[in-house]
């Protein structure tokens, strides 16, 4: 019997934690499906994985058109908003061909972002994941405009029943697969000292993980100011990810990346010129991108995720593979992955003497950090299976083809 066929499609070609699900959920739906997928050629970071990983996805050489209005993205009042949106007028002809090229049985767009495609897939079935939080009131106007977007999908997925309810959709069939993790990936390959050895990191320090680069969405300066409170215990601040102060790219491109990206790269220089002002250059390291996460959490204590707006937490529950607690903004969001003082613990938004005071608690409380730790590997064996969250996806994926 002829397998069915299911079009992916992905808004972005970095490498994040959407990048990481498309990556695991295409490797479970191709057990089943026969699976295509569009993604962006530039940046080639996803690009460049997926290919390591075996899969070969069709790439396409514009800016996809995106409604970045999402907790943490743009809102209305900026050009950046429009200036993605707008894309999406100019590429409607294109994924018309591209739909009565593959003839999908589904087309399934990995993200919010892309809720407007709703409106061209109204003639095939399709499922939009969302894997973002609304902001603010779910009766604002671009809210409504949203969900009547999503509305137009034969399904949408979305990783926690928080978000299914604050989006109320009406029409469209519904179903919570919150996202999963390979867990061989992420158990200890080397103990602590190997691990901080291969990423010249102190192995006699408590070691502070922030997964999130210099992102000014996912907390940085408040990791930074709390570590520069704790700057007299024997504490360091581990950075992982991009650096978007650095530009590549030569000539006039680079000077476009530049200016397009002028608002990060100053955020960036007020990162580091907090770091210098508060002498505290040995106690933060920064160690760029990791494509193999395991060696990183190895070589940490703990995780935070100082979240300054409600955001979604995927290395919270990697850090669980192995039995390590995570710190993390007190954001309703996150109440059915972490609970305060079960498998981590929560902090005041925006507080990063609040922050450091958790941080501080853990170092001092090795049995606390061990209780916590156990619990939070428990939470992600439950919840962040490939069994349990791709069952609960693909069962609604045979419900509507």
């Amino acid at each position: 019997m002829k397998k069915k066929k299911i079009l992916l499609i992905h808004h972005s070609g970095l490498l994040g934690g959407a990048g990481i699900s498309l990556y695991n959920t295409w490797k479970t739906l191709v057990k089943n499906y026969e699976v295509t997928c569009y993604i962006p050629n530039d940046p080639p970071e996803l690009l460049t994985f997926l290919r390591e990983k075996g899969l070969n996805p069709s790439t396409f050489t514009f800016r996809l058109g995106k409604l970045t209005y999402y907790s943490g993205g743009n809102n209305l009042l900026q050009p950046r908003f429009w200036y993605h949106a707008l894309h999406s007028i100019t590429q409607i002809k294109y994924w018309y061909s591209i739909l009565k090229k593959e003839k999908p049985d589904l087309v399934l767009v990995n993200s919010k972002v892309l809720c407007w495609m709703g409106l061209l897939l109204r003639k095939t079935k399709s499922l939009c994941f969302v894997r973002e939080t609304i902001p603010g009131s779910p009766n604002k106007l671009m809210n409504k405009i949203m969900r009547s977007m999503l509305d137009e999908f034969s399904a949408v997925a979305f990783l926690s029943q928080y978000d299914l309810l604050q989006t109320n959709l009406k029409k469209a069939k519904t179903v919570v697969a919150p996202d999963y993790l390979d867990i061989e990936e992420y158990r200890v390959k080397n103990d602590k000292e190997l691990a901080c050895v291969n990423l010249n990191i102190n192995p006699r320090s408590f070691n502070v993980l922030f997964v999130g680069g210099t992102d000014r969405l996912k907390g940085i300066d408040l990791a930074v100011r709390a570590i520069s409170i704790l700057k007299n215990e024997n504490i360091n601040l581990v950075v992982a990810g991009k650096d978007v102060g650095k530009i590549t790219g030569k000539g006039i491109r680079r000077t476009i990346i530049k200016f397009k990206n002028r608002h990060s790269v100053e955020f960036s220089k007020q990162i580091k010129a907090i770091i210098k002002q508060k002498s505290i250059g040995e106690k933060v390291n920064f160690v760029g991108i990791q494509k193999d996460m395991a060696d990183i959490y190895s070589a940490c204590d703990i995780l935070i995720f100082p979240m300054k707006e409600p955001h979604q937490a995927r290395p919270a529950f990697e850090i669980g593979v192995q039995k390590k607690p995570v710190i993390i903004t007190d954001f309703p969001n996150i109440k059915e992955f972490v609970e305060h003082g079960v498998n981590g613990l929560t902090f005041e938004p925006n507080n990063p003497e609040a922050l450091a005071e958790a941080i501080l608690k853990l170092k001092n409380d090795n049995d606390l950090l061990k209780k916590l730790g156990n619990l939070n590997y428990e939470y992600t064996i439950n919840y962040h299976t490939e069994k349990y969250a791709m069952s609960r996806l693909i069962n609604k994926i045979e419900e509507i083809i």
